[in-house]
């Protein structure tokens, strides 16, 4: 053999063995389990997952002192320990103003404070797989006549802002004298319903659902309105990673039933979304 055919054979050997090598690293990074992504692929605070909540939605998240519990922050941090980042909540959160900050990417890495998915949320940032299902609700105090949620047209009523609870009235209660009222926190809502400021309450059900049978149980669901919602876990659009990662440890805690023992401590008379599993 030549020393340029010898040369060449060495080189084309080398070229195998480096490949190789790398094929086997990948597939040893990503067998078994959820992606275990950077955190600077991740664009997050190094080992830190920040959330952004209202804080304010209860059994989905409430304070309790100065700690968020409740469905969704159980879930996060089932989410969190999968991937491997510490969670962090930030201070409660105005809700209307969440979603504009996850776009933003400079306050929070996700946002998660019950959010439908919905054509219009989507163009500001992606979701993760949905977690709920949910509808909408009509509260009203419990010494009144209504029937239906149709009742309170023409009424004054009201919603959190920048909810599906005040979009549907928007686009429902459509008659002359109807005025709409909008609150920043469901507490506050329901505190106007009680006082007599509003004559119905608008919001998601599971969580009407909850202030009637504890906090507010003067008070009553007139109907549900089967909007047929679903939250998701909300992400820049700009960190698609994060989200790729998000999904696939919603998957995997899914798999292994922690995700249905946590659903299930909250809502033991529903049925875990299936993730596609």
């Amino acid at each position: 053999m030549s020393k340029k055919r010898k040369l060449l054979s060495v080189l084309t050997s080398a070229v195998l063995v480096a490949s190789l090598s790398m094929s086997l690293a990948l597939v040893g990074c990503n067998g078994g389990g959820p992606a275990r992504t950077d955190d600077e692929m991740f664009n997050v605070t190094p080992g830190v997952l920040t959330v952004g909540s209202d804080c304010d939605y209860p059994p989905f998240v409430e304070m309790q002192g100065d700690k968020p519990v409740g469905f969704e922050p159980e879930m996060l941090q089932a989410i969190a320990d999968e991937i491997g980042l510490e969670l962090e909540y930030l201070p409660p959160q105005n809700f209307d103003t969440i979603l504009a900050s996850v776009a933003s990417g400079t306050k929070m890495d996700i946002g998660v404070s019950s959010f439908t998915i919905n054509d219009e949320r989507k163009q500001l940032v992606d979701f993760s797989l949905p977690y709920f299902d949910s509808n909408q609700a009509a509260v009203a105090l419990i010494n009144t006549d209504y029937k239906t949620a149709m009742d309170f047209d023409g009424m004054v009523v009201g919603a959190q802002s920048g909810t599906t609870g005040a979009d549907w009235v928007r686009e429902n209660l459509t008659s002359s004298g109807t005025t709409l009222k909008e609150f920043n926190q469901a507490s506050e809502l329901m505190a106007s319903l009680v006082a007599g400021d509003i004559q119905a309450a608008f919001f998601d059900e599971p969580a009407a659902a909850q202030y009637v049978a504890t906090s507010y149980t003067n008070a009553h669901i007139v109907e549900v309105i089967p909007t047929g919602e679903q939250y998701g876990i909300a992400v820049s659009q700009d960190n698609p990673a994060l989200l790729q990662a998000i999904n696939d440890a919603m998957i995997a805690i899914k798999k292994n039933g922690t995700f249905d023992k946590i659903f299930l401590k909250y809502f033991p008379d529903l049925t875990p979304p299936s993730f596609g599993v």
